[in-house]
């Protein structure tokens, strides 16, 4: 594949999400917001309901959305590289839907962990209390 091929738009665009979602993850993982406010972060009513709670969340979110980004990232790569042009567009398609299939799987995994780690109130369900309570 000559280098031309490589920076067309659609090739890019399919690059960017992903990317753009590992920034995110890496943004959760390190820079997290200092307590649940209305503005920025991963705000759900479970992650938001207290700095424990807060914590997790982007923790397990960043890790994940990294982990799917990078993985996405190579199979978009392989596939485009490899596809001839009359099926072009129809792999375009299946990796679009497999772009919002890994944006979903890690706000689902991030749920799923958070209720198995707290209780509907907020508090650690191995010790039954909280770490840490919202200022």
């Amino acid at each position: 594949m000559e280098l031309w091929e490589l920076l067309r738009a659609d090739f890019v665009i399919n690059l960017l999400t992903p990317l753009i979602y590992i920034v995110f993850g890496i943004f959760a993982v390190l820079v997290l917001p200092r307590k649940p406010n209305a503005i920025m972060g991963y705000r759900t009513p479970m992650a938001c309901k207290n700095q424990d709670t807060w914590v997790y969340a982007h923790k397990h979110f960043g890790k994940q959305a990294i982990i799917f980004g990078l993985v996405y990232i190579l199979l978009s790569v392989e596939r485009i590289m490899q596809v001839d042009k009359e099926a072009y567009s129809w792999v375009i398609g299946v990796i679009i839907a497999g772009q919002v299939i890994s944006i979903l799987l890690p706000l689902f995994s991030t749920e799923i962990a958070l209720r198995r780690e707290f209780d509907k109130n907020g508090l650690r369900k191995s010790t039954g209390q909280n770490a840490a309570k919202t200022p």
